[in-house]
């Protein structure tokens, strides 16, 4: 009775871990041959993806780098350089001034800093504007005023004033995309440093000097050894 209760038992075990098997067989139909190939397929992408981005062809870049996520899509990397590739592109977008347009508007009436940021808004079409005011009134005007005519508004309080750091047009698009895909990056792979790096350079581009170094400080925990971030790091004062 027993010898037959034990074989019964190891025909149930047996057939559950075949079932298992299958299920999870089944979960990848690929063949072995069809994986490489995926594989090959991968790597030739993201080769022709990073060609691009060293040429300076970032809608290219972009177009394969969504190429390889199609085939990866948790691959933290291929998140964070195609961040890379839309933050360049913004860049592009805007010119080369950075900030594109800046006015300090102590003094300025609401209506006169309305006028002015329609003017910021139309001779620059695209790219990086900062406004500056000791109001909080003008402020909070004009930050409602740029979300209106579809701008990102980054305030920046100080201890004299408001800095309104605002993207327009494709540079915000691409800008506000690729730190998006930064974070998607991190949240793929948290112990990857390049997209707390960058994302500490889009912070640092916009204004947001004390945000820019938390992420770089982030960067640097997963990245001690890297001189050039420690340095960078140093220029900012501090015990970092």
């Amino acid at each position: 009775m027993k010898t037959y209760m034990l074989i019964l038992i190891i025909i149930c075990v047996s057939i559950v871990l075949i079932g298992t098997i299958h299920y999870l067989g089944g979960r990848n139909s690929q063949s072995p041959e069809e994986v490489n190939v995926e594989s090959e397929e991968f790597r030739s992408i993201k080769i022709d993806a990073e060609n691009a981005y060293i040429a300076q062809n970032y809608t290219q870049a972009i177009a394969l780098y969504e190429q390889a996520l199609d085939l990866r899509p948790e691959n933290a990397e291929i998140y964070n350089d195609l961040g890379s590739s839309h933050y360049d592109l913004g860049l592009k977008y805007a010119g080369p001034d950075w900030p594109s347009w800046k006015k300090d508007l102590t003094g300025a009436s609401v209506k006169e800093a309305y006028a002015e940021l329609d003017l910021a808004i139309e001779k620059t079409e695209s790219g990086y504007i900062v406004l500056l005011t000791d109001s909080t009134k003008i402020a909070n005007a004009i930050q409602l005023y740029a979300e209106e005519k579809g701008g990102k508004v980054f305030p920046h309080y100080g201890n004299t004033g408001t800095t309104l750091n605002i993207l327009i047009g494709s540079t915000k698009d691409h800008l506000l995309h690729a730190r998006w895909l930064y974070l998607k990056s991190i949240e793929y792979k948290s112990t990857y440093d390049a997209p707390y790096r960058n994302l500490g350079s889009f912070y640092m581009k916009i204004g947001l000097r004390d945000k820019a170094i938390n992420f770089l400080l982030e960067a640097k925990k997963r990245a001690p050894g890297d001189e050039e971030l420690a340095e960078y790091l140093h220029q900012f004062g501090g015990d970092f």
